[in-house]
Formats: structure tokens, C-alpha cells, sequence
């Protein structure tokens, strides 16, 4: 295997894979940023001058159940499959489909909302004493946190007019289930929400829980939404992919020029060695009189 990582043809195709990955992600990344451009342009244009914020989330929220409410109707019972679909995993493939109901409007309308640069979370809602029975939507307004749900198209007003958060709804259910349509399913009553599945992958997430109990304080913790760090899923595999061509790359540089420049055995890599073989080509100078060996005291 060392000898595989060594051979410079490897390399050069190792390098080339790397490279045409980069230029997959990067593509669809424009791609996909693209496509939810267009759409807060078109949700831009059916704003009113005189919406507050309230106004705008609410409008968000109407234009992506009713965008994705006609995919549902088309992809809700086909059964899709391939690379992409399986393993990847992108908000783009929520879009197009609403393969995962409230799991794909959950994403969809996170990631509209964060181009208008409001914070979001997405919640996983306890119902009969189960997590992730119901995915919804918290978005961080001029007046605090508020909850959207838009699988059923459902925001709650509270008394003073203003839209109501997670915490409002669940400790005055009675109130506020009677603001919820006909349509409802009416075992997602607020009873608790989670953030993130700190059990999903097990010693390394809680671990990395603790650690961010002790760094942020558990309250600050246990509202970190995970998933709003993954809804530009192709930017992530870009950066990821960058931080693996980088040291693929110099490690590649590096066994062309011990390979073609110093092959010998007798002459080191070394930054002075690079030095005096340049200075030799443009001078025209007998290599092997400028560059250092381990018997001329010379390595650097």
C-alpha cells in the first residue's frame, strides 16, 4: 500500500480524481444556490412594502408549502433511488421532491430563510413520548425565536399579535390548538423539542456534547440545531474535499521533483538543495557541483 501512495502514476490519477470532485461539488453548489436565489426573488416580488417580520417568515413559510405541497403530491409515493438521492443527500433533492415530508419542508424552509440572513433551527417535536416524531421551524426575529410549521402551513399568533414561539405554544396548548386547521394532525401537541440527536452516533456525539456543555454551557448546547449546518450539503463536501487535494497535492509535488529532480539516493530533499538546482539550470552549471550531499555538511 506505501508503494501504491509513492508511485507517481497513482498520484497523477489521485490528483485528477480529487480535482474533477472539487469541480462536481463546486458545480452543483452553484447550482443549487441558484435555484434558491430564483426562488426568494420570486418570493420578493409578492412582498409588500409594509410587511414586518412577522409578515415576511409567515410569507416565506405560505410559498414553500404551497411550492412543495405540488412536488409531494407528484414524488410522495415513488421510490427513488441512485447516489445522489441515497448518500449525498442535498437540500436540492428536498426541493425537487418533498421525499422526506416534514423533514423536506423542514430543510426547504430553513435554507429560504437563512438567504433572507434570519437565524433558523430546525426542531425535532416530542410527541407521545417519542423525539423526531414532527420536524418544525424556529426563526430568531427582531422578537425573539418563533415557531413555523410548514408541512401544515401553521404559524400561531399570540394575544398581543405578534407570532409565538415554541415555549408559548407548549405551555398553553389550549390556547393555541385552536388556531390550528382542520387538516392538522393533532398528536404533534408541543409537548418538548430537541435540537439535535446527540445519540444518533455513539461515544463520539455525546462527547462532542460534553465538551460543548462545558465551552457554551448546557442551555446554549441543547438548542444547537445540527442540520442547519448541513442544508448547503455540496459547499460541505467542497471543503471537505479541499482539505484532502491540499496535502494530496504537496505530497504529489514532492515525490515529482525527489523523483525526477534528485533521484539519487545521495541527494537529499531539501529547501537549499531546490535553491542551488534552480541557480544551476539558469547558469548552466554542472548539477552535481552545486548540489549538497549528506557527506558535504550542507542539509538544511
Amino acid at each position: 500500500m506505501r508503494h501504491i501512495f509513492r508511485n507517481l502514476y497513482f498520484l497523477t490519477f489521485l490528483n485528477g480524481f480529487l480535482l474533477a470532485t472539487l469541480f462536481y461539488f463546486k458545480m452543483e453548489a452553484n447550482y443549487e444556490n441558484e435555484l434558491f436565489r430564483a426562488i426568494q426573488s420570486n418570493i420578493d416580488s409578492k412582498l409588500n412594502l409594509n410587511y414586518n417580520e412577522d409578515s415576511v417568515v409567515v410569507k416565506v413559510m405560505h410559498e414553500c408549502n404551497s411550492l412543495l405541497s405540488n412536488r409531494s403530491a407528484v414524488f410522495s409515493n415513488q421510490a427513488l433511488d441512485g447516489f445522489k438521492v441515497n448518500y449525498l443527500q442535498p437540500t436540492s433533492i428536498d426541493l425537487m421532491t418533498a421525499r422526506g415530508a416534514c423533514g423536506s419542508y423542514a430543510m426547504v424552509l430553513a435554507r429560504i430563510l437563512e438567504n433572507y440572513d434570519y437565524p433558523v433551527r430546525i426542531a425535532q417535536m416530542k410527541s407521545k413520548g417519542v423525539f423526531a416524531a414532527h420536524n418544525i421551524v424556529e426563526v430568531k426575529t427582531n422578537k425573539g425565536w418563533v415557531v413555523l410549521d410548514p408541512l401544515f402551513n401553521v404559524y400561531f399568533i399570540k394575544p398581543d399579535l405578534n407570532l409565538a414561539s415554541f415555549e408559548d405554544v407548549k405551555n398553553n396548548w389550549d390556547y393555541y390548538k385552536k388556531q390550528l386547521p382542520p387538516t392538522y394532525d393533532m398528536s404533534y401537541r408541543y409537548e418538548d423539542v430537541r435540537y439535535s440527536n446527540w445519540q444518533k452516533i455513539p461515544l463520539i456525539l455525546p462527547t462532542v456534547k460534553k465538551i460543548l456543555d462545558l465551552v457554551l454551557g448546557k442551555q446554549k448546547a441543547d438548542t444547537i440545531s445540527m442540520r442547519t449546518y448541513f442544508l448547503k450539503m455540496y459547499d460541505f463536501y467542497f471543503y471537505i474535499m479541499l482539505l484532502l487535494y491540499f496535502p494530496v497535492l504537496i505530497f504529489t509535488f514532492r515525490r515529482l521533483i525527489k523523483t525526477k529532480v534528485f533521484p539519487q539516493p545521495n541527494i537529499p530533499f531539501t529547501t537549499a538543495n531546490i535553491i542551488k538546482y534552480a541557480k544551476a539550470r539558469f547558469s548552466n552549471k554542472n548539477l552535481d557541483d552545486t548540489i549538497s550531499t549528506p557527506h558535504s555538511g550542507s542539509l538544511s
